[in-house]
This record gives C-alpha cells, sequence and structure tokens, in this order.
C-alpha cells in the first residue's frame, strides 16, 4: 500500500491503476475515494462499506466548473451553493443530461456534490477530475480521523493520502436542491436556517 502526503503521487497511482481505491483526508474525516468513472473501484468500495454505502456516496468536485458538468445548476442554485463553497455543504442534485456515470451512485437520476475546503480533497479532484466520497471504515465502524485507524481497520485499498489527523465532529450538512427551497436532509456542520435565510434572500 501507498502512504504518502504528496497528491501528485496519489493522482499518479489512480491514473496507472484502473480499480484503484484509496483514502484521503476530507475536512471532517478520512474519506474512501476513486474515480467516478471508474466502476470496478466503485464496486470495491460497496464491498468495503457494503449496500448501504451506496446512499452515502458523495462527489467531490474541485469547483463550481466540474460540478456544472455534473448536475443541472441554474443560476440561483449557483449563487447558494457559491456562497457556502468551498464548505461543508452537500447537495442532491439532478443529473445532467447526457453525462455518462456508473449507476452505482445515483440515485434516481440525482447525485450528491460538495467542494471540500480541505486543500488535498479539493487538489485530488483538480488533479484527477471529481472523486467519490464516503467514509473510510467498515460498516458500524467510527469513521478514520487519522492514517494509523485506516491501517487498523484493515482496509482493501491501494493508498492513504496521509493528511495527518483531521477535526472529525459533525458531517456536512446535506441538502436537497431540486425543488423550489432546499430540503435538509441532514443537519451538519453549516446550520440549515442559515441555508435557508440566503436563500431566501436571493428571491
Amino acid at each position: 500500500m501507498l502512504i504518502t502526503s504528496s497528491v501528485e503521487e496519489i493522482a499518479a497511482l489512480v491514473k496507472s491503476k484502473p480499480g484503484a481505491v484509496f483514502a484521503y483526508p476530507t475536512e471532517t474525516f478520512y474519506g474512501l475515494g476513486c474515480l467516478i468513472t471508474d466502476a470496478q473501484a466503485i464496486e470495491r468500495i460497496i464491498k468495503i462499506k457494503g449496500r448501504d454505502a451506496v446512499k452515502g456516496m458523495i462527489v467531490l468536485t474541485a469547483g463550481m466548473s466540474q460540478a456544472k458538468d455534473l448536475a443541472d445548476i441554474d443560476s440561483k442554485q449557483e449563487s447558494l451553493l457559491g456562497h457556502f463553497w468551498p464548505g461543508a455543504l452537500s447537495a442532491v442534485l439532478n443529473c445532467h443530461r447526457g453525462q455518462r456515470k456508473p449507476a452505482q451512485f445515483i440515485q434516481n437520476r440525482t447525485i450528491a456534490i460538495r467542494v471540500s475546503p480541505e486543500p488535498l480533497a479539493t487538489e485530488l479532484a483538480r488533479l484527477l477530475g471529481p472523486v467519490i466520497s464516503t467514509s473510510a471504515n467498515p460498516s458500524g465502524m467510527k469513521p478514520a480521523d487519522c492514517r494509523e485507524e485506516i491501517l487498523s481497520y484493515g482496509l482493501n485499498i491501494d493508498a492513504i493520502l496521509d493528511g495527518g489527523k483531521t477535526r472529525g465532529g459533525s458531517p456536512s450538512t446535506l441538502i436537497y436542491l431540486t425543488g423550489k427551497a432546499p430540503v435538509c436532509l441532514r443537519q451538519g456542520v453549516i446550520p440549515f436556517e442559515k441555508v435557508l435565510e440566503y436563500w431566501k434572500s436571493l428571491e
């Protein structure tokens, strides 16, 4: 297993090895990741986490441009997301028509996206394109917040991007952003009231 603090080394491994799965730091815990176009790697993550992993898969992008390549984002949605990104806000959006992606993490033609404030995660997405993010732990165990914890779980992965100990805490706030107003699916770091307040300010 490759353990490194170099984003470039992780990116090189992933580009050279189909099916590669890696762990990397986010603004809360470590995540398990792979290319969103790599169906083999996504299946590996599902085997590590269990079938329920599909429900928790979020896509990290390097910025709004990558997000708009994956999802239909209108001007009001873009204003809202642009206000909170990079940040601990994940949004379920309608998939961009014509985009071909493995079906494992697409739920009812929607996709959950976030731009992480963690520089290493964002740099990974910049070098590789959008990447899957789901917590780095076997089902039923607590998410890992350091390299040592990931190793103790014995996860079947190819690499760890070591960013030191993460801060842990609450997960990202998850909103449903496909209707007339945001709907809170999971309260997290960002109070949903602030999301609604900003949304209303755009009217």
